[in-house]
């Protein structure tokens, strides 16, 4: 009987500790912000502006997340997407380096030179590369209609956190699954550019469904 007693005892622990690993796994919850009142059906193109990047030993960093995010929010089909990079004649002619602080004036006059609805800008604050692939990120998307922040994301992804490695698994399996033997999901943390894959796909994941789907 103690026997008995004390295996379901153990069995219990495990299950506990199961759920506690699988709750684990979930994005803590602060790190973003929707603004559940907007019609995001009526945003039908917007323009996503090369990210800030404020590391200056990956200078190329700006241009190569700013294409792993348009990408991510492709496949969302959620909008028709623009990407805007400090290269284009744009940028210059409509001063986007100044994207930080809009104005109502300076957001009409987007809406007018670049025909879009909304515009999506942000900084890459932090970055560190492998053996410890880091990544900070701050985004917000901005209706240039009426100036309304439809969404933002303020957050950190670390290859050494143990609940960002659960979340990377998560992604492996829904994401990846074969082909990557015999590294599997730790492959994802080993590779800078999948594990950009992983933020931009964690970072769209934050934002509404498409009513295409």
């Amino acid at each position: 009987m103690r026997l008995a007693i004390g295996l379901m005892g153990f069995l219990g622990a495990v299950l506990l500790m199961g759920c506690s690993v699988l709750e684990s796994a979930v994005r803590p919850d602060g790190h973003f912000y929707l603004d559940k009142t907007a019609d995001f059906a009526s945003v039908g193109k917007i323009a996503v502006l090369e990210l800030k990047n404020e590391n200056i030993s990956a200078p190329e960093l700006g241009k190569i997340l700013t294409q792993t995010l348009a990408d991510n929010l492709g496949k969302k089909h959620l909008f028709s997407i623009r990407t805007i990079y400090r290269t284009d004649p744009e940028w210059n002619g409509l001063n986007l380096d100044e994207v930080q602080a809009f104005s109502v004036p300076n957001m009409a006059e987007m809406h007018k030179q670049l025909k879009v609805d909304a515009i999506l800008v942000g900084t890459i604050t932090r970055y560190r590369s492998y053996p410890q692939l880091l990544t900070a990120l701050r985004l917000k998307l901005l209706d240039l209609r009426d100036g309304r922040l439809l969404w933002a994301v303020e957050d950190v992804w670390d290859s050494t956190d143990k609940n960002t490695e659960l979340r990377v698994k998560q992604f492996f399996d829904a994401q990846m699954r074969t082909g990557y033997q015999p590294m599997n999901w730790q492959f994802v943390i080993n590779s800078p550019a999948t594990f950009h894959k992983f933020v931009m796909y964690e970072v769209v994941s934050t934002l509404p469904e498409s009513r295409m789907k």
